[in-house]
């Protein structure tokens, strides 16, 4: 059986996702600002994850959930044992080149509550040479994916002249969605509990 040694996954892009989600919201704050305050408003809580987690879930209870799909085979560990490898069919011809690789990992704050999920999408037949298999192309493939999986509200396009991405936002009450590329491979997806980020708006 596989054994999973958890540790923090990509710490670097965690903090470089701090500051450019900043950036980003300051370039569209008007937008965002409404999106974020009428969803406020609502008063309705969408805490579900993925996989059958959500917002509140323990360390213990993720690493528990993550055994348990791994026994199931579902899950592996991810590079390096940082995180949690997850492979997302496809309904083409040749799954094998149009598969998606899914590594993710819980955002636990000090009480070791899930406060959020740093998550990285690429095809499984990526090549440097293959625009095809780029995040560029993988892009809108996983914000439709993210549609299916969290209905509700449309991603906002979010651009920033300090940050030359594409990068799109979706919120749901206390559930926001950011997702990017990161580089020609990957595609990042940041989902973050606003109860928690703006605790005076989400009560």
């Amino acid at each position: 059986m596989m054994r999973f040694n958890f540790v923090k996954f990509n710490k670097l892009l965690f903090l470089s996702g701090i500051l450019w989600s900043t950036l980003w919201f300051a370039s569209c704050e008007s937008e965002y600002n409404k999106t974020v305050n009428r969803e406020a408003e609502k008063g309705i809580a969408k805490d579900s994850l993925v996989l059958g987690m959500s917002f509140g879930d323990t360390r213990q209870s993720f690493y528990d959930q993550c055994w348990q799909l791994n026994n199931k085979g579902l899950v592996t560990q991810g590079p390096n044992n940082r995180s949690v490898q997850y492979l997302l069919s496809s309904n083409d011809a040749d799954k094998n080149l149009t598969a998606i690789n899914m590594l993710f990992y819980g955002s636990f704050n000090e009480y070791d509550f899930m406060t959020g999920m740093d998550m990285e999408f690429s095809y499984k037949a990526w090549s440097p040479w293959n625009d095809d298999m780029s995040s560029k192309k993988l892009l809108p493939v996983i914000k439709d994916t993210l549609m299916n999986w969290f209905p509700g509200n449309d991603f906002i396009p979010i651009k920033s002249d300090k940050v030359k991405l594409e990068t799109h936002v979706k919120v749901d009450g206390n559930r926001q969605i950011l997702v990017y590329a990161k580089d020609i491979k990957d595609v990042v997806v940041k989902i973050e509990n606003l109860k928690i980020k703006y605790p005076e708006k989400f009560k």
